[in-house]
């Protein structure tokens, strides 16, 4: 009985399993790939999502399904291995020019602030700086519609000037997910008047059109 069970252990302990489901890897996909059935459940455009309003924006996926219900368990402790799974994902689709500066979107949360655009940022493996800080909490966003998130976001940002080096050229904002676009106009506005050039924001879900508050 121990035997079995010490095999059955090292089975687990050996045997490569999806960072998502926690199912057997599949070969011929990398070991830190989701399996091909996390892949058809996610249904995720090979190239990702792109578009331009209301500023370029590259995402992974739409925020909805499978990827919705993804997304929101990324936020739970000891969910590092799915999310550096989707990270990767999102690393192949992208398309970034060699100047790209990444500047994740800090929470306005004091405590139990999202980690996850700091995390999105660090794990893309481009060069990555802090340049953003919160002048004050906002209220909750997720019941606000469009107007007011515009509203609750005026001055929510200050951004470090220039350097010696001079402005940023290439800065991409770095988000977990984008819906009405409040917080990433806010964020662009702030680093602008410092001095810095947006080019855009890359995310990992994007939520849809018929989604979006008004």
């Amino acid at each position: 009985m121990h035997h079995a069970l010490l095999a059955f252990a090292q089975t687990l302990l050996i045997e490569p399993r999806c960072p998502i489901c926690d199912g057997p890897w599949e070969s011929p996909l990398p070991p830190e790939a989701p399996c091909s059935r996390c892949l058809d459940a996610l249904a995720l455009p090979s190239k990702g999502l792109k578009g331009v309003q209301p500023l370029p924006w590259c995402a992974l996926g739409s925020y909805a399904g499978p990827l919705r219900q993804l997304l929101l368990k990324l936020r739970q402790p000891r969910q590092g291995k799915a999310l550096t799974a989707l990270v990767q994902l999102l690393s192949n689709s992208l398309s970034l020019p060699a100047s790209a500066v990444l500047v994740p979107i800090p929470s306005w949360k004091r405590q139990r602030s999202n980690p996850l655009p700091q995390q999105i940022a660090l794990g893309l493996g481009r060069p990555t700086a802090a340049l953003l800080q919160r002048t004050r909490a906002g209220l909750s966003q997720h019941r606000l519609n469009k107007t007011q998130r515009q509203a609750n976001l005026i001055g929510a940002f200050q951004a470090r000037p220039l350097n010696k080096q001079g402005a940023l050229s290439s800065v991409w904002l770095v988000d977990d997910i984008l819906t009405t676009g409040s917080t990433a106009l806010a964020a662009r506005q702030a680093l602008q008047e410092a001095g810095h050039r947006v080019a855009g924001l890359i995310c990992l879900g994007r939520t849809p059109a018929k989604e979006r508050r008004r």
